[in-house]
């Protein structure tokens, strides 16, 4: 077990008989040469410690890391960062130099400070609270710095410490602050210093040393409780493992404040307690640790019972006086005998130190006269001592008490002290205590002042001193006192308790006081105090002994200490005395100490010297030390390695600049190893030296730019990595390249041309090094870098450069035969890297090989490439799909491959590349949020994209740019560029921001791009009049795009926001029409049903929702109306949008109950007639509001819609009811339909006698029969083409009247009415009125179903209940909700073929033309030119199918129209010539001219169509003309006709319909307009007549034949007739001859022909349709 044993007191526990004691100079270390400074490895034998407290610190310095020492530049110099080991007797001189003690605080530091706050102030009391309390004390552990702030120091209890005042301690900790700033300039340091600093490095870090199992720590009063605190580091046997031995009574050490209760307190608090906190497992095991009492050694063996007393006397002083400041300790006892303490008394008033020694001298023998080595005279200070010994000169030792603690003598003679001290008079505060003991007596005096602790603070330490005085005799005790005044009160109160004997001083006395003795004693006495550092009475001592050597050594030591005082004070003296004390030292063979007096000159060499010459192999290290002071490099290397200290030898070496020296050391050292234990170690060790020195010398070659020097210590480095390391580090990039590339390293090399920013020198060195990937990789990015970025390109699209096909090729050729599948990756990339022309199969044939092989960067280029294909493309070139496309990545495959563009397409691509962009975005993101990325290969596409390489260096990530003249880098702030070399780089900041915005203004661009594009598609779809599932979709699509443009929270749209908010406007607007439009068969189609399930569209009729109530102004009728709409159309609405809505609605409490009543029911279904009750009502308001006053009235179109809803609300209340399709259609779409839900789940009241269908009938009649009112209704607003919108009104509030008859049974007599009203029926489709005007004998419900077929929109009877009657009406449509599941089964009940999904998934319908329509709009002459490619009776046998596919009534209602068309243009010509002048007679007809023309126009249309259709690839897209063509196309007959005949004839149609049209539109003007355009409508018949002779067999043929060989004859014969007639013009024209014409006689047969097929067609007629046509 390891014992430490510390001893504080120089010279340790020896006896005094011992004649061998050892001499210790001031700086001497001889008994610790085998003793390291630190705590590892401590030799065996050197158990146990005795080591002084400054070793003590030395060792624990060295123990944790870095030594405190390193903070001197010169120390850390000469130690060359070793720490931890023994250090050499030059550096222990340098450390001594800087240290600050008492001494040298007195004698330097104490003149420098403001004499205004020392002048009442000792430097001894204020560097004892410097150091035992500011720096020092209990309550300084707490502090984060170790140093009480002044706070804390002012605060501190006065009842103990130090007795000062407040303003005392502010005055000291000013002392304090400037002391601190003035050592710090100095360079130097105290012993608090480094206490605090040891224990702030062992907190932070771990004590590395030997763990102590004992510690003894003997004069522990002469320490802080900083300094105690130390040794919990060393030992944690807190139980057992420590002793404590000292005097609280004798702490007079300047610097010291000290009693045993705080050193229990300390190791309370910082022993036990942090090791419990620890939860150190020995403390865990002894259960509940304690603090060991303390033990009072009170039996004393040195000196005798009366000298005790004497000394007791003074401690029970203490006690009473300052009790906080000692240990209350029971009294000493002694068994020894001896004389009572003497007070001795002068006589004669002579000096009683004259009267002892003014007679003394020799007494015989070798005895000297005068007292003896164990007799000592003790004074206050030098001073006094000085006084005396100019006196007595050598005849006695005289000490002052602070010299002689720790010693102890025979005899003592205490002289004068009360006489010197500070208190005088202030001594009779002792009359105070002896007042209160009850020792005074009547001669004692009168006054006397009571105790104040402040005004008698100094008594404590005066009553130590004078307890330290007392006892140091171990016999006879003398106390003489030349001013009786001072000294009374204590001398009185000794008297008082016996405890003295009162002796006069006479010869007899004074001689019976010396004692004689011999040389060897006063030898002893010598060595004893030249120890204790007393070097001025040891030199005396010495002298009386006649010991020649020890007297000069010890008047060299004593000059060398009054050297070290007047340092500060008188530099040029302290160097005087120095010289003298190394020269004494030198002549009697102190080498060693010489050589530290040199140092402390500053005379490094010859110390140096000395110790090379007088001193031997030990001091090799100390001799280079010295020559390393003196800047004697190469005599200092040759020592260190004489010596073997490597490091040190080639430090001097690179100080020097003596590499070459250096490196000859080196070798040697390696040629000259022995193979021993540790030769390992030794040799790493060497490689360690030799590398450093090598990496100096080389740094220094560059710093003189001597290349090649340089690399000649490189070369010699002792590793590749080291080589590397220092190349690299300072940019010899390309002489560590071709090191590289020569060693073979070529991934090494690879990262060097990385750091030159070199990618395609890098990419060579990867190939090298068989990473083909990698390289081909380099080659692409530096290839894509100079194709977006090079000088003038603002990125997008790729440009060309020199070498970039050269370098494609290399990319190839790189990875060729490695891999199949990153051959063919590179091999892709690089053909869209390629400025080749490609189209836009190959370009998916590249998209879909990188999704293959998940390459994102080939990826995303082919997906822009496509996109930007589609964007320069003209709107003419694109395809329309006629169905909601749902595989749509499939769709978009397809199209491309056929190298076809359509508008899905160019949403899909848009779609797919912003979608890849985004994601760039959350990547940017992330890097600022430093959270998981999930956007990693999005981050590398960006990085690649912009040409920035991402670098991470330690903690530290930068971005290098490859390109730092891009684009996108425009408006970069310079100073946010890092420069290193050529190379340009940013942080992660700067690049996130920059990106960011980069790629927000191209997706802004490519986005309005998009939106262009689809703007004129839109545009060319109105143009062409394509069918509203087209203009839908475009509408849909360019809300979608400016919908993300606007929200998106990556991009900054300030530059758009204009043009963005125009486009949603018109997105929204136009879509609400393009939704609702007035003909119900545009709505009904598959596609447009589909459109409407769409989240898509759902989406936009709530933006225009939003739109209409987030407007600051009150909402009129026509906003409300709007809105209340597209609550209907929208679906079920968030609770926040139906609050918004009842909000705004407050101005119209009708519509705001119908709202709040909706919200309140949403989910539970129709049929609640709470809810049509409030509907009537705002309806019935809406209507009855003075609307020609309304600035923005509701539109007829609107207010209609709602009246269909209330009817159909109403409707579902009963168990079963009649609707149209339609209307069935609309609500189910509109609503959120499930299994759990259905259209009617309550029946609140009965409704069969509700006023909505009064109200609805009675709004019908108005409407209808109001027609100057209609229109002008119609005309406010905003609705310009009345011819239109008219009809369709018309037709859709008779159906709804038909719908309110056939729900009630009433109101049958207004239907009637109105049917037989000539303004309506006019307005009426021809069909569908006699259908409903002729069956009036039938039943109702089949003549209206019947009726409503033939306008498309099929009659509907809903049954709601299990019990409802049966319906057995064929041509109506049946559903039984019990058994509907979801709104799909009524879909499919309702469209029973092509019905997939109503959500709009229905699929789509592949066209193979360019443009749906664009032969549509083509003039006659086109056609007649390019449509060759169907036989006439082909094309006359889809006319004939068609017609017998449909019903019978309209087959015949159009044989009989066309029978009567012929007839009506005979009726119209004026006399033979057959002229067309009558204008009267235009008029007259007028009307039914125009129901015959409407059929005609029909028929024309239908052939013209089906021959379009046919020719240019399935594009119609009017669907009456689709029915009939699909139903000529399964009856077509295989006819030989040549295609010529074919286009003649059709070209002619062409015309004549074109013509017609004109006519239609003549005839709709009024009367006047009639009268006035006489002549136009003549031309018009005039030339519809000429064409009579060639297409008068086709119509017969078309309306009247049913085989197929008429057909075909008639045709051949309409060809003939015209060719005929076209060359009979063009040989008129030849002769200028006049027109011929048709003969006669052909006219008649025509005319024959054509009354028969008429007659033959009316023949078929009922006689009840005959009564209406008479009618008509």
């Amino acid at each position: 077990m390891h014992c430490c044993m510390y001893s504080f007191s120089c010279g340790g526990d020896i006896s005094a008989e011992n004649s061998s004691i050892a001499m210790h100079d001031i700086d001497d270390t001889t008994d610790f040469v085998d003793i390291p400074d630190h705590f590892i490895d401590i030799p065996p034998m050197s158990y146990p410690l005795v080591i002084t407290f400054q070793k003590f610190l030395m060792m624990l310095d060295g123990s944790i890391g870095n030594s405190y020492f390193d903070k001197f530049h010169d120390v850390r110099e000469l130690s060359h960062g070793k720490t931890g080991i023994l250090r050499s007797s030059a550096l222990q001189a340098l450390i001594r130099m800087k240290e600050v003690n008492y001494d040298h605080f007195n004698s330097f530091y104490w003149s420098h400070f403001n004499s205004q706050l020392t002048k009442k102030l000792d430097p001894s009391t204020v560097f004892t609270e410097i150091i035992s309390h500011i720096k020092g004390g209990f309550q300084t552990g707490e502090a984060r710095d170790g140093k009480l702030s002044r706070e804390e120091y002012v605060s501190l209890s006065e009842g103990r410490v130090s007795n000062l005042s407040r303003e005392r301690r502010c005055i000291i900790y000013d002392i304090f602050l400037d002391y601190e700033k003035k050592k710090l300039v100095n360079g130097e340091f105290d012993l608090a210093d480094l206490v605090i600093d040891l224990h702030h490095r062992l907190r932070e870090g771990s004590y590395e040393g030997e763990e102590m199992d004992f510690v003894y720590i003997d004069e522990v009063q002469d320490l802080t409780m900083r300094q105690i605190a130390l040794f919990k580091y060393i030992c944690r046997n807190f139980d057992e493992g420590f002793v404590f031995s000292g005097d609280t009574a004798q702490t007079i050490a300047r610097g010291i404040d000290f009693r045993f209760q705080d050193i229990r307190s300390l190791f309370y608090k910082e022993f036990i307690l942090e090791i419990k906190s620890d939860g150190n497992d020995r403390a865990k095991d002894k259960g509940q640790q304690r603090i060991s009492d303390i033990f009072h050694l009170n039996q004393n063996f040195r000196t005798h019972a009366g000298v005790l007393k004497l000394a007791q006397s003074v401690i029970d002083l203490l006690y009473r006086f300052f009790p906080l400041s000692i240990d209350v300790l029971s009294p000493e006892t002694s068994l020894i005998y001896g004389e009572v303490p003497v007070l001795l008394e002068s006589g004669n008033d002579e000096n009683a130190i004259i009267t002892i020694f003014g007679n003394s001298g020799n007494i015989g023998g070798n005895m000297v006269v005068g007292f003896g080595a164990e007799q000592v005279i003790l004074v206050r200070d030098d001073c006094a001592r000085k006084e005396i010994s100019d006196h007595i000169g050598k005849q006695a030792l005289v000490l002052t008490i602070v010299e002689c603690k720790g010693l102890e003598f025979q005899d003592v003679l205490l002289y004068n002290f009360f006489g010197t001290s500070p208190l005088k008079n202030q001594w009779r505060v002792v009359y105070d205590y002896m007042k209160e003991q009850n020792l005074l007596d009547n001669t004692a005096p009168r006054s006397f002042p009571s105790f104040d602790k402040a005004k008698h603070n100094i008594l404590c330490s005066e009553l130590k001193q004078l307890y330290v005085a007392i006892t140091r005799t171990r016999q006879r005790l003398w106390i003489c006192e030349n001013i009786e005044e001072f000294s009374r009160p204590i001398f009185d109160y000794w008297k008082k308790l016996r405890l003295v004997q009162v002796r006069k001083l006479d010869d007899s006395l004074a001689q019976a006081m010396q004692d004689a003795s011999s040389k060897e004693e006063w030898s002893l006495r010598g060595i004893k105090l030249f120890n204790e550092g007393n070097f001025e009475m040891a030199t005396m001592c010495f002298e009386r002994a006649g010991d020649t050597y020890r007297e000069k050594w010890a008047k060299a030591a004593g000059l060398r200490a009054a050297a070290d005082r007047m340092r500060g004070s008188n530099s040029e003296m302290s160097r005087i005395v120095l010289m003298e004390a190394a020269e004494i030292y030198e002549t009697i063979g102190r080498a060693e100490l010489a050589a530290s007096c040199f140092i402390e000159l500053e005379e490094f060499q010859r110390a140096g010297m000395i110790y090379l010459e007088k001193c031997g192999d030990s001091k090799l290290e100390d001799a280079g030390d010295c020559f390393s002071l003196a800047g004697c490099w190469s005599l200092a290397a040759d020592v260190y390695a004489r010596g073997n200290y490597v490091s040190k030898c080639l430090s001097v070496c690179t100080n020097g600049k003596l590499f070459d020296m250096g490196l000859q050391f080196i070798q040697y050292w390696k040629q000259n190893a022995t193979p021993a234990v540790g030769m390992a170690k030794r040799s790493q060790e060497l490689n360690e030296i030799e590398q450093e020195f090598l990496e100096k010398c080389a740094l220094h070659y560059h710093k003189l730019k001597d290349k090649r020097t340089m690399l000649k210590f490189v070369t010699a480095f002792n590793s590749m990595d080291s080589k590397r390391t220092f190349l690299r580090t300072w940019d010899y990039l390309d002489e560590l390249m071709s090191l590289e590339e020569e060693s073979g390293n070529f991934m090494e090399a690879a990262t060097i041309a990385r750091l030159k920013g070199d990618l395609i020198l890098e990419a060579d060195m990867l190939g090298k090094a068989g990473h083909f990937k990698d390289a081909s990789r380099l080659i692409l990015l530096f290839i894509l870098s100079n194709s977006l970025w090079a000088a003038g390109s603002k990125g997008w699209p790729l440009k060309k450069f020199s070498q970039k096909e050269e370098l494609l090729t290399k990319a190839k050729m790189v990875t060729e035969n490695k891999s199949d599948v990153l051959f063919e990756s590179v091999c892709m990339e690089a053909s869209i890297l390629s400025n080749q022309e490609s189209n836009l199969f190959q370009m998916e044939q590249h998209l879909s090989a990188s999704r293959r092989i998940k390459n994102l960067r080939a990826e995303i280029f082919s997906a822009r490439k496509i996109l930007d294909v589609h964007l320069q493309s003209e709107p003419s070139k694109y395809e329309w799909e006629q169905e909601v496309v749902s595989d749509m990545m499939k769709h978009a495959e397809d199209t491309i491959t056929w190298n076809r563009c359509s508008v899905e397409t160019l949403n899909y691509f848009w779609s797919l590349w912003k979608e890849n962009i985004v994601k760039i975005f959350k990547y940017l993101r992330s890097l600022e949020t430093q959270q998981g990325n999930e956007y990693i290969s999005y981050g590398e596409f960006c990085l690649d994209y912009l040409g920035v390489r991402k670098r991470e260096n330690n903690q530290n990530t930068n971005y290098q740019l490859l390109n730092p003249d891009a684009y996108w880098l425009k408006g970069i702030d310079d100073r946010s560029l890092q420069r290193n070399g050529n190379l340009l780089s940013m942080n992660f900041r700067h690049f996130v921001s920059a990106a960011r915005s980069y790629w927000s203004s191209e997706v802004l661009f490519v986005g309005m791009e998009v939106l262009e594009s689809l703007e004129a598609l839109l545009k060319l779809s109105i143009r062409n009049s394509f069918t509203l599932f087209c203009q839908g979709m475009a509408f849909l699509h360019i809300f979608k795009v400016t919908k993300f443009l606007m929200e998106s929270e990556f991009l900054d749209q300030k530059y758009h926001s204009r043009e963005l908010h125009m486009f949603l406007a018109s997105s929204t607007e136009d879509f609400f029409d393009n939704v609702f439009p007035l003909d119900w068969r545009k709505t009904m189609a598959n596609n447009m049903i589909a459109v409407r399930g769409t989240d898509l569209s759902n989406n936009v009729l709530k933006e225009i929702l939003i739109e209409n109530i987030n407007r600051k102004d009150k909402l009129t009728y026509g906003q409300i109306g709007r809105v209340v709409k597209l609550v209907f159309v929208s679906g079920k609405l968030t609770e926040e949008l139906y609050a918004m809505i009842i909000k705004r609605f407050h101005v119209n409490p009708p519509w705001k109950a119908f709202i709040d009543k909706l919200k309140e029911i949403t989910g539970s279904g129709f049929g609640q007639v709470s809810l049509v009750f409030n509907l009537q009502k705002a309806l019935e308001d809406t209507y009855n509001a003075n609307w020609r006053k309304e600035l923005d009235y509701v539109s007829p179109h609107c207010f209609v819609y709602l009246v269909e809803c209330l009817l159909f609300l109403g409707s579902t209340c009963q168990g079963y009811f009649f609707t149209t399709k339609s209307s069935l259609v609309e609500m189910i779409i509109c609503q959120d339909w499930n299994v759990n839900s259905s259209i009617c789940p309550v029946f609140d009241v009965d409704v069969s006698s509700g006023g909505f269908h009064d109200f609805i009938a009675h709004f019908i009649e108005q409407f209808l029969l109001n027609k100057q009112e209609t229109l002008e209704w119609l005309k406010k607003s905003g609705i310009t083409s009345r011819d239109y919108y008219h009809p369709l009104l018309v037709l859709r509030l008779v159906i709804m009247l038909c719908l309110v008859c056939v729900n009630t049974g009433k109101h049958f007599g207004l239907l009637y009415d109105l049917l037989g009203s000539c303004d309506i029926c006019l307005q009426l489709p021809l069909a569908f009125y006699n259908t409903l005007w002729g069956r009036g004998n039938h039943n109702f419900v089949n003549v209206l179903a019947e009726a409503l077929g033939t306008v498309e929109n099929s009659l509907v009877i809903v049954s709601l209940r299990n019990n409802c009657p049966q319906f057995i009406c064929p041509d109506a449509i049946i559903i039984n909700m019990k058994v509907i599941q979801c709104r799909e089964d009524v879909l499919r009940l309702l469209f029973p073929k092509n019905v997939k999904n109503a959500q709009g998934q229905v699929g789509s319908v592949k066209l193979e033309t360019t443009s749906c329509r664009g032969s549509l709009s083509a003039d006659s002459s086109d056609i007649g030119k390019t449509a060759l490619h169907t036989s006439c009776s082909d094309l006359v046998g889809m006319v004939d199918q068609s017609l017998e596919i449909g019903n019978e009534n309209e087959d015949g209602d159009l044989q009989k129209s066309y029978g009567n068309f012929w007839e009506t243009f005979d009726a119209l010509r004026s006399g033979e010539d057959g002229k067309y002048e009558n204008a009267a007679k235009f008029t007259s007809y007028a009307p039914q001219i125009k129901v015959v023309l409407k059929y005609f126009l029909f028929g024309l249309s239908v052939a013209g169509y089906a021959y379009n259709w046919f020719c240019l690839l399935f594009q119609l897209k009017v669907e009456i003309s689709i029915r009939v063509i699909e139903a000529a196309m399964t009856r077509l007959d295989h006819q030989n006709l040549c295609d010529n005949e074919c286009g003649i004839l059709f070209a002619d149609a062409n015309s004549m319909l074109d013509e017609l049209k004109q006519l239609s539109i003549a005839l709709d003007a009024s009367d006047q307009e009639l009268e006035n355009n006489n002549s136009t409508l003549g031309e018009l018949f005039q030339r519809l007549w000429e064409r009579r002779p060639r297409l008068q067999p086709f119509l017969n043929c078309m309306f009247f034949h049913s085989d197929v060989s008429t057909r075909d004859k008639a045709c051949k014969a309409s060809v003939a007739s015209g060719t005929q007639s076209n060359s009979s013009k063009e040989e008129e024209n030849e002769d200028e001859a006049p027109k011929a014409s048709v003969s006669s006689k052909e006219e008649e047969n025509e005319d024959k022909t054509r009354k028969a097929s008429v007659a033959s067609g009316t023949q078929s007629n009922s006689s009840e349709e005959e009564e209406i046509s008479q009618e008509w």
